[in-house]
């Protein structure tokens, strides 16, 4: 980013769709509310009031490109996933040590002392980050597969809400600035469209970025500890208690969701995004982005999976409509400063500067790309269904109380600390740490087995 603020004329203006059916804009009439079929920017009750209204409406009716978010949304996922192969991300620190110990899919959840518990990942020794993925980064993986995944979670992990805002922010810029200019008013003589959102035959109203809780089982949470921590601190993973997705919300008061930030828990949607982005210099390729669209039939089999705490919009936020009131130009400080306090206010916490670099950083890079597909018009060839996909771990099987017993965590606790503090005498075998803590493993779920028989 610049480090000054935009001395000119904004280069962009927010142009607000409709926030609701209300009334008939010729007579007020709340009943049979239908939308003008050209622009979707005025409401009547008839065709007689249609009609009547035309004379003046005409002038600035215009053309509109409906894009439905079923269509869409994968865009939006490799948006999400080429965010989380930035290099400007700190590398995470597994990447940099090996796994001493086997988390593999069905391992035993471990329990912590704060009530939490996750699938353990113990790191060893330094690696060269060259060998991430590879079998001396982790050497007890069951497979390549399963060794690929558990990287991928790792990869996808943190920064939700950087990433939604980003996204949020690259549709208000370049799809929302966007409106309709006849041929005769247009500088170069060719018509202009708009471009809205919409879902089936409602658009669009409001779009912006929800917190709350995620349903999440222990078994399916990740927690890291550095054998060469002096201090036996744990580092959790992603915290499904502090979760971000974007929400759509139509004219009519319906929402769907799209959540891109699943997969380091486990739950594997994906949807195939290779014909989605154009081929961009500096764009890292991606293929199936994970993408959770949580649509009207989505909604009615997973109405448990949220606890939303509260949403924040994006569209009709006025700070954010300054910010990319020169987004053309690129994004500066001063503009970073309104996402700030917009990504502060719906958090309740101060922003780390990683956070908000990283959420303007993408916003450009995710608004070129959006900018390109939208004057090519190239969603017109898209499937109507994209492609879906889930990624399951072999053999994988859910627990609705693993990790849940107090006593178990109380048992693991204990068995860290005694084996921690002895294999970190000088001159012990770390690997022996690993070693120790698989045949505990191996133990508790045979424990398991035998109670569950």
């Amino acid at each position: 980013m610049a480090p000054h603020s935009h001395s000119d004329k904004p280069h962009r203006q927010v142009h607000l769709p409709l926030n609701k059916l209300e009334k008939c804009d010729t007579c007020s009439a709340t009943t049979t509310l239908r939308i003008c079929a050209a622009c979707g920017e005025r409401t009547y009750c008839s065709l007689e009031c249609q009609k009547k209204d035309w004379p003046s409406h005409k002038l600035k009716c215009g053309k509109t490109d409906r894009i439905n978010i079923d269509t869409f949304y994968p865009l939006l996922a490799a948006f999400a996933d080429i965010a989380h192969l930035r290099n400007e991300k700190p590398q995470h620190p597994a990447f940099s040590r090996s796994i001493i110990n086997s988390p593999n899919p069905g391992s035993p959840v471990c329990g912590f002392p704060d009530g939490s518990g996750a699938n353990l990942v113990m790191l060893g020794d330094p690696i060269d980050p060259s060998e991430m993925g590879t079998p001396t980064w982790w050497p007890t993986a069951l497979s390549d597969k399963v060794r690929s995944k558990l990287m991928r979670r790792i990869l996808r992990e943190g920064y939700a809400l950087s990433i939604a805002t980003s996204i949020c922010l690259s549709l208000l810029a370049e799809m929302y600035t966007t409106t309709a200019v006849p041929a005769s008013d247009s500088p170069d003589g060719k018509l202009k469209r708009r471009t809205r959102l919409t879902y089936k035959s409602s658009p669009i109203a409001d779009f912006g970025v929800a917190t709350g809780s995620a349903n999440v089982k222990n078994q399916d949470k990740l927690a890291y500890f550095d054998v060469s921590d002096p201090d036996l601190t744990f580092r959790s993973g992603q915290d499904p208690n502090d979760h971000y997705w974007i929400y759509f919300t139509t004219i009519r008061g319906e929402d769907v969701l799209l959540d891109c930030s699943m997969f380091t828990f486990n739950m594997c949607l994906c949807v195939d995004t290779e014909q989605y982005v154009p081929k961009h210099r500096g764009i890292p390729p991606t293929s199936w982005a994970p993408a959770f669209f949580r649509e009207r039939m989505m909604d009615h089999y997973t109405p448990d999976l949220y606890t939303e705490r509260k949403r924040m919009s994006v569209l009709r936020n006025t700070g954010l409509h300054t910010a990319v009131a020169a987004s053309q130009d690129g994004y500066c400080d001063h503009d970073a400063a309104y996402v700030q306090t917009f990504m502060e206010a719906l958090a309740g916490r101060p922003m780390a500067e990683i956070e908000v670099d990283l959420a303007m950083i993408c916003a450009a890079s995710s608004g070129a790309i959006l900018e390109s597909v939208l004057q090519t018009r190239s969603w017109t060839g898209w499937p109507e269904q994209p492609p879906i996909a889930i990624e399951a771990d072999p053999g994988e099987v859910i627990k609705e109380d693993q990790g849940e017993n107090p006593e178990d965590d109380e048992e693991w606790f204990k068995f860290m600390r005694k084996h921690t503090l002895k294999h970190k005498r000088p001159g012990a075998d770390k690997e022996a740490l690993g070693r120790a803590f698989r045949k505990w493993e191996a133990r508790n779920a045979e424990k398991k087995k035998k109670d569950d028989n």
